[in-house]
């Protein structure tokens, strides 16, 4: 008898485990109405992600989309006025001709230059005399004529060649990209959050640097006279915009003034001659680019020349004294070769 209850309590004892481990093993499924599809796309991998900009991407989180976010104009770095929606003006054309193209050189030969001068000199756009052009305003309320907005369109979309400002005679060509890191600007990168304060990526955006924050510029020409036709021509090799080195603080370190990077003059001539800019001599005409430089319209300072050595200069930038010399030099130049006939036998 006693056996018999055993065996009774023992068979109960499986059976209350054997529901309760059915149970544990298949759970209830809730009944849904409707199963939403599962997105299957992969996220991009990111972790050696830098997608051409200078933002430091090696703490973000990894398998998450990076955003890189630019202005409607595509222009990266430096600012502007935003482009007009409609024809802001009542003019049934464009003031630019597309189509100028600039007038050819007159061809100088070694065996005709009797002298060959090289000059660098700087242009200060805050100089009065500088401010109407290179500080232009138009009617229409946009500043894509500004200078150096006009260079950085050149080699972005013109397909000017910028040149690495290790040196001035244009060795090393760079990229738009490059050309642009040379300003500093760089990229911002933040966070995207999702409603419940998850990140779901990254958006980089690029700093933008003000036009008004360039205006200086070297110039690299070269003065010859023509014993051909007893001239003297002065031709413009290269440009480049002048920019500071800035500290992490914020603060422009001193005389750390230097080139961001070079254009070769003749390469930028055509873009020159078909961007037209107000002429402060003549209320309501206009003038090109072109004109400004190969008319000598801007006023300058020379830094350094190739006849410092011969004058015992041996450091640059010249003192004010030293360039008011060369220029003087340089103005007196079809002169003093006139005064010599026999050099030019």
């Amino acid at each position: 008898m006693r056996k018999l209850i055993l065996l009774l309590i023992c068979g109960m004892t499986l059976g209350v485990y054997g529901e309760a481990q059915s149970a544990y093993d298949t759970p209830p499924v809730k009944k849904r109405t409707s199963v939403p599809p599962r997105d299957t796309t992969e996220l991009p991998d990111n972790s050696g992600y830098n997608g051409g900009v200078t933002s430091d991407t090696s703490g973000l989180l990894q398998n998450l989309p990076i955003e890189v976010i630019k202005d409607s104009s595509g222009n990266e770095l430096i600012n502007g006025a935003k482009p007009s929606m409609r024809r802001d003006n009542i003019l049934a054309d464009n003031a630019g001709d597309s189509t100028a193209t600039p007038l050819p050189y007159t061809p100088l030969y070694s065996t005709d230059a009797l002298y060959r001068v090289r000059v660098w000199r700087v242009i200060d756009a805050r100089d009065r005399a500088n401010l109407p052009y290179f500080y232009n305003s138009s009617i229409d309320g946009e500043n894509t004529t500004r200078l150096i907005n006009v260079m950085i369109d050149a080699i972005k979309n013109d397909s000017v060649q910028a040149f690495s400002p290790i040196d001035d005679r244009f060795t090393t060509p760079i990229t738009f990209d490059q050309a642009m890191a040379a300003f500093g600007g760089g990229t911002d990168t933040s966070a995207s959050y999702d409603l419940d304060g998850n990140i779901v990526g990254y958006q980089v955006r690029h700093k933008e640097i003000s036009a008004d924050s360039i205006y200086k510029y070297r110039i690299k020409e070269e003065w010859v006279f023509n014993k051909r036709d007893g001239k003297t021509y002065v031709r413009i090799l290269g440009i480049a915009p002048l920019i500071n080195y800035t500290m992490s603080t914020g603060e422009v370190m001193d005389n750390s003034e230097h080139a961001a990077f070079w254009i070769y003059y003749p390469d930028l001539r055509t873009k020159l001659v078909r961007t037209l800019i107000p002429n402060p001599l003549n209320a309501g005409g206009r003038l090109s680019w072109e004109q400004v430089f190969e008319n000598r319209l801007f006023k300058s300072t020379i830094i350094k020349s190739s006849l410092d050595a011969a004058n015992g200069y041996t450091k640059w930038p010249l003192t004010a004294s030293q360039a008011s010399q060369i220029q003087n030099e340089l103005n007196n130049l079809s002169k003093q070769m006139w005064e010599k006939p026999s050099a030019a036998n």
